[in-house]
């Protein structure tokens, strides 16, 4: 019984079962509305319009359908099967790579040999000294001048099991990639740790479909924007986690715990205080604003909103207008215009600590930190595809440099005469081979009769 269900499950028919229905799901999943993919709310509405297919659904697990019982367990039968077949395989392979006497045979004679001929021999080359030179250029030789059978690059079959195997690698890399696959956006300033919380992204990350969020925590020391004649060329961003200072910047990612931290914007993060009229704070807090490249941001404190532009290398152009004369952070100023109520109140210019007054109050620029912006992929199968990549190189380098060659021989008497006639093939380039085969045979011949050590 064990035998026929295994049997089975490494047949054919069922590989192309299993395919068959993967390929039912992952359609279905294209079809069905996963939960990670829809608000709750539209969900919720859902389940008031279908409530009966909504939960028939969610019992079958088809609303997560990718990391569903049902979608797990059709991965685990085809990883089986592909298992099974590449056993299955190991004892051709073994058979394919030994090499016995029974393999000698009259290579005037013998079948499947594409190239055959006769070389005149010279009295004093013994069959012994033959065979030694063929092992000198690296065949392995069962036999002796009555009859030998020698084999170039006997081991060159496995190179078809390692591509099976890079392909298996590739593929569990591949699921594992994608299962596995946390996405997200973080901004972090100087100064300031980050433990790992996920609310900290935003917007909300590409959750995983299995495993945790990136376990990491560091703290962001200095961020350094680099420039050459106001042109942007880098951002260097100094780092602190557990193994000691890191350095990271728009070309050297950050790496920890599987995931990559790629540095992809800066922008100012100023420490914003309102106070009354005898310096009392009333509110204050560090600001991330995205107000690079002209764009304007908006803040509130105290019940006020603070509408912001920023200026990295501020000055007055001809007209009497704020712009920036680079991108360099060399004279950073902030133009502020405050609203209350929906109407504008007072507008001004601060820079580090300068204050702007409005309404009896105060608006303090105390700090002006910077942000950073982390694109933060976690994915933990992609050594294991690399590492089927490798395989597969090596797999095909192998099997097409160092294909396997055969020659089968004997020293006869033929019209009075001594010669060595032999039979040869190989896997691929037969034309090149034969040539080869007949270079090697007449370097081995015309080396003369010296006895090999």
């Amino acid at each position: 019984m064990i035998d026929s269900v295994i049997k089975y499950i490494k047949s054919l028919r069922f590989t192309l079962l299993i395919i068959s229905l993967l390929g039912v799901m992952f359609l279905l999943g294209l079809w069905i509305p996963q939960e990670r993919m829809v608000s709750p709310e539209m969900l919720a509405k859902w389940q008031l319009s279908s409530p009966q297919v909504v939960a028939a659904l969610q019992w079958l697990g088809f609303l997560n359908i990718y990391t569903s019982p049902i979608m797990l367990g059709l991965w685990g039968f085809f990883f089986l099967n592909l298992s099974l077949v590449m056993w299955q395989r190991l004892p051709l392979l073994k058979k394919r790579i030994a090499i016995s006497e029974s393999r000698i045979a009259d290579p005037a004679t013998a079948s499947g040999y594409s190239f055959r001929a006769s070389f005149p021999l010279p009295a004093d080359l013994d069959a012994a000294t033959l065979v030694s030179r063929l092992r000198r250029n690296r065949y392995a030789v069962l036999g002796d001048g009555s009859g030998f059978f020698a084999v170039k690059n006997r081991l060159s079959p496995i190179a078809f099991a390692l591509f099976h195997l890079s392909f298996f690698l590739v593929l569990v890399g591949g699921l594992t990639s994608v299962y596995t696959k946390f996405v997200g956006v973080l901004e972090v300033a100087e100064g300031e740790t980050f433990q790992g919380e996920v609310e900290r992204y935003v917007p909300t990350p590409s959750l995983a479909k299995v495993g945790p969020p990136p376990r990491v925590a560091f703290t962001v020391q200095s961020v350094v924007p680099q420039s050459v004649n106001g042109t942007a060329t880098g951002l260097k961003v100094k780092l602190q986690d557990a193994r000691g200072e890191q350095t990271a910047d728009v070309n050297r990612p950050y790496h920890d715990d599987h995931t990559t931290f790629v540095v992809d914007n800066v922008g100012p993060a100023p420490l914003f205080v309102v106070t009354d009229p005898q310096g009392k704070e009333l509110d204050g807090a560090f600001m991330k604003l995205h107000v690079m490249g002209g764009a304007a941001d908006v803040f509130s404190l105290a019940g006020y909103h603070f509408r912001a532009h920023f200026y990295p290398d501020y000055a007055l152009g001809k007209n009497g207008k704020p712009e920036t004369r680079s991108r360099e952070f060399k004279n950073p100023r902030f133009v502020i215009a405050v609203e209350h109520q929906g109407k504008p109140v007072t507008t001004g210019t601060l820079a580090a600590g300068d204050s702007l007054a409005f309404d009896n109050y105060k608006l303090v620029l105390r700090q002006m930190p910077l942000w950073v912006r982390f694109s933060v992929i976690k994915e933990q199968g992609l050594s294991i595809i690399y590492a089927g990549f490798a395989v597969a190189s090596i797999a095909v380098i192998w099997r097409f440099l160092f294909y396997r060659r055969e020659l089968m021989g004997v020293v006869r008497e033929e019209e009075g005469e001594r010669r060595l006639v032999v039979a040869g093939r190989s896997e691929f380039y037969k034309t090149l081979a034969e040539d080869e085969f007949r270079e090697l045979i007449e370097k081995i011949i015309n080396a003369g009769g010296r006895k090999e050590q």
